[in-house]
């Protein structure tokens, strides 16, 4: 990959990290509204319908309903979490630790100082969009195969069936399809 593309890469997987990170704020809702026209073709549909800079506090606040109820709780939520999603039963699992010590051994300590699990969702985009940056594409494939696309599939299909906005499933969508682009085998 070059560079420029590598950038490219790294950009989008920062996107998806900040989606999935914790709820949607308003600044970042409005720099999404305001690039609108820019978002990747790969979306598929319009994330963001009916929204526009005027009623941006609303839609914040359902979004936050909308993620809770998705990712916190209290019941039917799946936490966007590896060893959550692998069904190993609590935080902190095995996953979890294979994890933190892929980010130790590739030299990517700084993302523990982000306050999410080793394992959280935006911390694996984040630690691929490193990689990315480093030119490091080949520890990204494996860190993508062996980690987030073991279990970002199981939980796509629960935002899939669960999500009653359109915002976390065009997400959700497009970001398991990107994935699988860059990293899947079959792919």
């Amino acid at each position: 990959m070059t560079a420029t593309v590598n950038n490219d890469v790294s950009m989008a997987l920062r996107l998806f990290a900040s989606i999935f990170q914790r709820e949607v704020d308003g600044p970042l809702l409005k720099e999404l509204i305001s690039r609108r026209d820019e978002l990747p073709d790969v979306l598929g549909e319009d994330p963001l319908p009916g929204l526009s800079p005027d009623n941006v506090d609303a839609a914040v606040e359902d979004l936050a309903v909308e993620y809770c109820r998705l990712f916190v709780g209290p019941h039917g939520h799946m936490a966007p979490v590896e060893s959550i999603a692998r069904g190993e039963g609590r935080y902190w699992g095995p996953s979890t630790e294979a994890v933190a010590d892929f980010y130790r051994s590739a030299g990517l300590a700084p993302l523990s100082e982000m306050n999410l699990l080793p394992d959280h969702l935006s911390m694996e985009l984040d630690c691929l969009a490193l990689l990315e940056e480093a030119g490091r594409g080949e520890e990204a494939v494996t860190f993508a195969r062996e980690h987030v696309l073991q279990w970002l599939p199981t939980l796509a299909k629960h935002v899939l069936t669960s999500a009653t906005m359109v915002f976390y499933r065009v997400w959700t969508e497009a970001l398991l399809k990107t994935l699988e682009e860059l990293y899947d085998e079959e792919s």
